[in-house]
């Protein structure tokens, strides 16, 4: 193995706990919930929570400043939230994303078309908040499944979100899009 190729390897399971804007030079590692992603080079990967369960990353769209980060819900954002499926709502993928559509208190709308995880069964769908905001969701559920639970459903559900404005969705889109691709989650 070549030196390059040993630091190009290294640099994928290094997690990455500061911001950083470089295309496929900070990946953020998620062991617990088996989640990989290459940041993508027009989002800036906001830190990890300090004293908080890490669910996932949150990367800020077309920003270069970390206090960002402190209001997402206020910001163009990809996230990842993982979670353990420990509630019979959620059992199912249908179920996942019914609880999604009613837990938001927003109705769930068409999605824009060809959003699926890579290699995944996955769903998606198109919500439309207060003040212009859109989010666009992506849900999938993996996992090894847990016998005290129930040993025939995934232990973990997925949502993958895009939270923008009309004015820039498409523009997002293909970098939801680049992050469906990218992304890596447990089996």
């Amino acid at each position: 193995m070549t030196t390059g190729m040993f630091i190009v390897g290294l640099m994928f399971f290094l997690p990455a706990t500061t911001p950083q804007q470089s295309p496929t030079t900070a990946v953020y590692q998620n062991d617990e919930f088996g989640i990989a992603v290459p940041v993508p080079a027009n989002a800036l990967l906001c830190p990890g929570p300090n004293n908080e369960h890490d669910h996932g990353p949150i990367m800020l769209l077309q920003q270069s400043d970390e206090k960002g980060c402190q209001d997402s819900e206020h910001a163009r954002a990809v996230g990842i939230f993982a979670s353990y499926n420990a509630a019979d709502a959620t059992k199912t993928l249908s179920g996942f994303l019914n609880w999604q559509c009613s837990h938001l208190l927003r109705s769930c709308l068409p999605p824009p078309k060809n959003l699926r995880i890579r290699g995944r069964v996955s769903v998606a769908a198109m919500q439309r908040g207060s003040s212009g905001w859109i989010d666009v969701i992506v849900l999938t559920q993996g996992g090894a499944p847990d016998a005290k639970f129930d040993a025939a459903v995934p232990s973990i559900n997925y949502t993958v979100r895009l939270h923008t404005k009309q004015a820039v969705l498409e523009q997002d889109l293909q970098t939801l899009r680049l992050v469906l691709r990218t992304v890596r989650l447990a089996p």
